[in-house]
């Protein structure tokens, strides 16, 4: 389960960003040129992922530092990119990644007001460590919060944690959503996501932007509005804004109600697939 979980999060990057409008200028290379994308490439979204997974892979624990360290390398060496092109993400992270490496320390300051969704990219390899180690929740907060300090955005990333834990447990995807949420977020941020947490979507009222809560509305309209992977694929097709987004969201979530088999044909085509599958059987083995 782990490794094809975390493929189809990958793969919905790599889907995302081959249907991306080349004209967005939401997703760039370096020196500002709109990306030109190559089949097989995938975001900033999949370089969080993969630091994150080889992080706790080499320590057998969770360290927001050393995953921080690591993002800090893989934008100056190129480590968990497209063969060495990396895509970076929006300048708010990219400041908070810089800062921290001239300072080498965790600024949690930043990113108070900016609620963009880059730091959800980080929740997948949590929710499995929690899931086969230990369910805790101050190692999903200390993670999260290293590119982000807006509880909108942490609280979010907290109820795709739960959706997530949920649909490995077993839960059907209504019951994923019926989460109780901790006294440590307010009660005005919890009243913005109640729309989701109902699983009442109003397509009329999403924004096809970074937003962490837009992000929600359409990750989960799709899956409340989908029976199978082919629905999946047909309506994530269909989506405009940053679909790598989205979609890298979107397929995990389907990979646990619906299967594999038919996210197969996109894996091949993906960069780096070597290292990728280094990483992901190195994280396999803390838990056997």
């Amino acid at each position: 389960m782990i490794s094809d979980i975390i493929y189809s999060f990958i793969i919905g990057d790599s889907f995302g960003l081959s249907i991306l409008d080349n004209n967005d200028n939401s997703i760039k290379l370096k020196k500002n040129k709109t990306l030109n994308i190559e089949k097989g490439y995938f975001s900033f979204f999949t370089t969080n992922l993969l630091a994150t997974i080889d992080s706790i892979s080499n320590l057998n624990k969770i360290d927001s530092k050393d995953i921080m360290n690591k993002l800090a390398l893989s934008l100056i060496v190129g480590k968990y990119t497209n063969n060495k092109v990396v895509i970076k993400p929006d300048n708010e992270t990219l400041k908070i990644i810089d800062n921290y490496r001239i300072k080498n320390k965790l600024n949690y300051n930043f990113n108070k007001d900016n609620n963009n969704a880059n730091a959800i990219s980080r929740v997948l390899p949590i929710v499995i460590y929690n899931y086969y180690k230990e369910n805790n929740i101050n190692n999903f907060l200390e993670v999260e919060s290293i590119t982000t300090n807006s509880d909108l955005v942490l609280l979010g990333c907290y109820i795709y944690y739960e959706c997530l834990f949920n649909l490995i447990n077993g839960y059907d995807k209504r019951k994923a959503l019926k989460i109780t949420i901790p006294k440590y977020f307010k009660n005005s941020d919890k009243n913005i996501y109640k729309d989701i947490l109902k699983g009442d979507i109003n397509y009329k009222d999403i924004k096809f932007d970074d937003n962490i809560v837009n992000v929600l509305k359409i990750v989960f309209y799709i899956i409340f509005n989908s029976d199978n992977m082919n629905d999946i694929l047909l309506m994530s097709s269909n989506l405009s804004g940053n679909t790598n987004i989205y979609c890298s969201l979107i397929f995990p979530l389907a990979y646990m109600l619906y299967g594999f088999d038919n996210l197969l044909f996109l894996k091949g085509d993906l960069k780096n697939k070597k290292e990728i599958n280094s990483y992901i059987k190195n994280f396999e083995r803390i838990f056997k």
